[in-house]
């Protein structure tokens, strides 16, 4: 292989690791500091890249011109993947044997890696909101399992919706619905006096916390595309949510309904 052919698959090699990294959820920085760092252990010192939420960009303007760019359209966050990339990544910078073939294989045991099934998630996730429905104050059984529930019907709702459509404000709108719907329900056949508690603990997986904080953190770190793309996706989705609630709400509090 010469030695613009080794650059290539080089550069392929990084821009595959970020894309992985991108699509599992890492911060800009961390993508960043790992494909230059990939670059730079096999000599390709002048190695620029530019990262967004839905594109990353690799270039040598230098030398020979070489550019690489994959555009991201699906992102989740998978922190178990995050952390399996950035052990790749510093092996094959500290192990110079590795040869890219083989690093090729071990990204694509990543990205197919499988986590942990649907039905557990689902199971965690509602544990965890009929808890902190509990801890807001709704503190009965009722709460606890009409919270449980409707947690589940609304990740469920989520999921399939992102299978229908890609877009995760449209998602997280039906997904809200739902779940109001679901704790006015329970409010109406139960001794409960107010859907809050169920709506609340049940909306809680839904909440962009972790987009809005990688925003902030790459706007300290002065990646201000990035930063204000990801605060703003977390502003959209926030609205979406709350969109949802307040148009079941407000139906069921023009129907005698008490909030």
């Amino acid at each position: 292989m010469d030695k613009n052919e080794y650059k290539k698959s080089i550069l392929r090699l990084a821009l595959f690791t970020g894309e992985l990294m991108l699509s599992n959820g890492a911060e800009t920085y961390r993508v960043e500091d790992s494909v230059i760092r990939i670059c730079k252990s096999r000599g390709f010192n002048h190695v620029n890249v530019f990262t967004s939420p839905t594109v990353i960009i690799i270039s040598d303007e230098r030398f020979d011109g070489f550019t690489f760019m994959k555009v991201i359209k699906n992102r989740s966050m998978n922190l178990e993947k995050i952390s399996l990339l950035n052990s790749f990544s510093r092996e094959f910078v500290s192990n110079k044997d590795l040869n890219i073939d083989s690093a090729i294989d071990k990204l694509k045991e990543i990205s197919t890696k499988s986590t942990y099934s649907a039905k557990f998630v689902y199971i965690c996730t509602s544990l965890g909101s009929a808890f902190f429905a509990v801890t807001l104050g709704g503190n009965n059984f009722i709460t606890f399992i009409s919270a449980f529930i409707t947690a589940i019907v609304g990740c469920i709702v989520f999921d399939k919706m992102m299978l229908i459509s890609s877009i995760p404000a449209f998602s997280s709108l039906i997904s809200s619905i739902m779940i109001a719907i679901f704790g006015v329900i329970f409010t109406q056949i139960t001794s409960l006096d107010t859907p809050k508690m169920i709506i609340v603990g049940s909306i809680t997986p839904l909440l962009p916390g972790v987009s809005f904080i990688r925003g902030i953190r790459d706007l300290i770190s002065g990646d201000l595309i990035s930063g204000v793309s990801l605060a703003f996706d977390a502003t959209i989705t926030a609205i979406s949510l709350a969109c949802g609630v307040g148009l079941v709400l407000d139906v069921w509090i023009r129907f005698g309904g008490s909030f």
